[in-house]
């Protein structure tokens, strides 16, 4: 059985940021049978074993998959749907779904995450007005990049949802609280808005944060 390590207890604007729904979702739409280990998140309990076992870093998510031991949001949900025999078999289309999946979290997900951290964290350091205004500026010139490169298509790849559609929501989902910034983008508003509909996302969204109670239920 696969075991997820999750993280609950936390605060409210996290709902739906935290990288753990990452990997609910994968198992939601690969409908795979999971249970979760949860963490308190305020408590540190994701920094000390048996997550940190697992994760060197002790952060959140972790994944046991019989004698699979992972971290890493990105490479766990690669690797489920690889597994789960659903990723592309042939070499070139492996490497346009991989393409993807590195660009949502290694260039569209940090702009979002900056500003993220400077809307919740950060509010009170020197300089917050300018550096935020720069990122935003980032985040804008992003999601311009990622409208012209979906265009019509419903999802990233070939139009069928995947891997790399699950990356790509979660770190646009950095900026949730900013509804202003996809309005000025509606391609890109309607892509998360396309994923977020889908039933597998809206089971991971209502799992997520629940802790211990949601193993009993």
């Amino acid at each position: 059985m696969i075991k997820v390590y999750a993280a609950y207890g936390l605060p409210s604007f996290a709902k739906g940021v935290v990288r753990d729904l990452r990997v609910l979702w994968a198992l939601e739409e690969l409908a795979l049978p999971y249970d979760v280990h949860w963490m308190h998140a305020m408590k540190g309990e994701h920094k000390i074993d048996p997550n940190r076992l697992l994760n060197p870093f002790g952060k959140i998510p972790s994944l046991e998959d019989g004698a699979q031991r992972m971290f890493e949001s990105a490479a766990i949900v690669l690797y489920l749907y690889e597994n789960a025999g659903k990723a592309p078999q042939d070499a070139h289309a492996r490497a346009e779904v991989n393409q993807w999946c590195f660009a949502a979290v290694n260039t569209v997900e940090p702009p979002m995450l900056e500003l993220f951290r400077w809307d919740f964290f950060w509010k009170e350091k020197p300089g917050r007005d300018g550096v935020r205004s720069e990122f935003l500026a980032h985040a804008h010139e992003r999601l311009a990049d990622l409208g012209k490169a979906l265009g019509d298509k419903a999802y990233l790849v070939a139009g069928n949802f995947g891997p790399a559609d699950i990356l790509m929501t979660t770190a646009l989902d950095f900026a949730q609280h900013l509804p202003e910034l996809f309005d000025a983008h509606p391609v890109v508003k309607g892509y998360r808005e396309r994923c977020h509909a889908r039933p597998g996302y809206r089971r991971a969204l209502a799992k997520q944060g629940q802790g211990p109670q949601a193993n009993a239920a």
